[in-house]
């Protein structure tokens, strides 16, 4: 389940089994502008990437039940259906106590009539902590929509392209290689929409040996003109012909659509769009939909060699 969210792009906290959490405002410029297009999105990564979790024992077809809330405690209550208002009973399973304290907790504000969330967030904390110490606080806190913030896994991928040159090149031809594999790392569906943090470029080299360099990036990005215009300057450092190059991305950060780009001569919004619209057909149509012809070598008398397909950039 986790990684079928995070392959929609979310940041996932999941500390339960068959449970997790995410925040979607990073994510609606990906699925739809809004938050019933990541929930869709979110529903369709889950039936697609994790078919045998969809069964019950019955043989029925399990049923995720996703919803949103300002809040983990709030998405929880909506999601599980304990309705409005919902009852102190609902703390149950999100107090991290032992059982016998929680359960003395709830017995105690059945005593004293408090028999709602709402009715518990109208009490004062002081009252609250006379009464039921730290864990009647924590309860309190919960009832006010007062969550911790999430604290998302870090997921370990290996986010990586390479191509093989099939003779010792250099030059311009290996600035078209390059560009190639910036496309593809960008498209790449492991990717997830997510920005890059670094990357590290390297090198077989023809004769013989290899070569590599990392690249920080200052700020998270997914720009393929950024992208590319650091990795060139890096390129001429390459001590002579390759017949291999291989980029990898050294950390993911958040959603691309997170990320301002200054561009001159109002382009900004018309590039925006157009980068909404290219991952939205991959999403659907798969990662190969949408590619562009990248010349690479027009003098060679072999003619695959004039010209590759790449992924055509999100801008």
């Amino acid at each position: 389940m986790v990684r079928a969210l995070e392959a929609i792009g979310a940041a996932v906290e999941s500390g339960r089994a068959g449970e997790a959490f995410f925040a979607v405002d990073g994510l609606w410029g990906i699925h739809g502008g809004s938050a019933a297009g990541v929930l869709a999105a979110a529903r369709r990564a889950l039936r697609q990437q994790e078919p045998r979790e969809v069964a019950r024992p019955d043989g029925g077809e399990a049923r995720w039940h996703l919803a949103t809330g300002p809040a983990r405690f709030a998405a929880y209550l909506e999601a599980a259906g304990w309705g409005s208002p919902a009852p102190v009973e609902a703390l149950r399973a999100r107090l991290q106590a032992p059982r016998p304290e929680v359960e003395a907790l709830l017995e105690g504000l059945e005593r004293l009539g408090i028999e709602t969330l709402p009715a518990l967030a109208r009490i004062s904390a002081d009252q609250v902590a006379d009464r039921f110490g730290r864990l009647g606080l924590a309860a309190l806190r919960l009832a006010r929509g007062e969550d911790e913030p999430l604290r998302p896994r870090q997921p370990h991928e290996d986010l990586a392209e390479a191509i093989e040159l099939p003779e010792g090149i250099a030059g311009r031809q290996l600035d078209r290689a390059l560009e190639l594999l910036v496309d593809r790392l960008l498209a790449s569906p492991r990717r997830a929409g997510r920005t890059l943090l670094g990357l590290r470029l390297g090198a077989l080299l023809a004769a013989g040996g290899s070569w590599s360099v990392e690249q920080g990036l200052g700020r998270p990005t997914a720009s393929a003109r950024v992208l590319r215009s650091l990795l060139a300057a890096r390129l001429e450092e390459l001590p002579g012909p390759a017949t291999a190059l291989r980029l990898r991305a050294l950390g993911l950060g958040p959603p691309a659509s997170d990320q301002l780009e200054l561009a001159v001569g109002g382009e900004g919004p018309r590039r925006r769009r157009l980068g909404a619209a290219v991952r939205e057909v991959r999403a659907t149509q798969g990662p190969g939909a949408l590619l562009k012809i990248l010349p690479v070598d027009s003098a060679s008398r072999v003619p695959e060699r004039w010209a590759l397909l790449t992924p055509f950039p999100e801008l």
